[in-house]
């Protein structure tokens, strides 16, 4: 269920740039939200970037065509009922990864996780309550 959408402005950073912070997303992903499964279900992950047009953005009230800052903006999805530390590994993680591979100022990142309740999200067409029935316990319900 993990997902991560990046909102850039387009025309603004390399593609190769892009795409390392795509990877490195994932993984940083996985390694947070599954620290102790081996191997990594990399393949839960979806990470992408949503372009937008710089005379579609405003950063504090100016036009990245008329010289805005590309003030980049990020969505992490995860099943609720984690645990508050790692939402907020999440939220610092992807804002470095931002600074690392975008080179924006770590300041003029936003984001946000969205926790959402297993039984409306969807794996396969079935809820992830069902799905992932074993996990979603355990999160509710950790052993001591």
């Amino acid at each position: 269920m993990p997902i991560v959408n990046f909102h850039l402005v387009a025309d603004r950073y390399v593609d190769a740039a892009i795409g390392r912070l795509l990877t490195d997303a994932t993984h940083f992903y996985v390694e947070t939200l599954y620290p102790s499964v081996s191997p990594a279900p990399l393949d839960r992950v979806r990470a992408f970037v949503s372009l937008v047009q710089p005379q579609h953005w405003a950063t504090s009230g100016v036009l990245v065509s008329d010289g805005g800052e590309p003030a980049p903006y990020f969505t992490c999805l995860a099943l609720s009922g984690r645990p508050e530390e790692q939402l907020h590994r999440l939220m610092a993680g992807f804002t470095n990864l931002l600074v690392k591979h975008l080179g924006c100022a770590p300041g003029l990142v936003r984001g946000q996780v969205i926790s959402i309740d297993p039984v409306h999200w969807s794996i396969g067409g079935k809820p992830a309550s069902e799905v992932r029935i074993n996990e979603v316990g355990l999160r509710a319900d950790p052993p001591r």
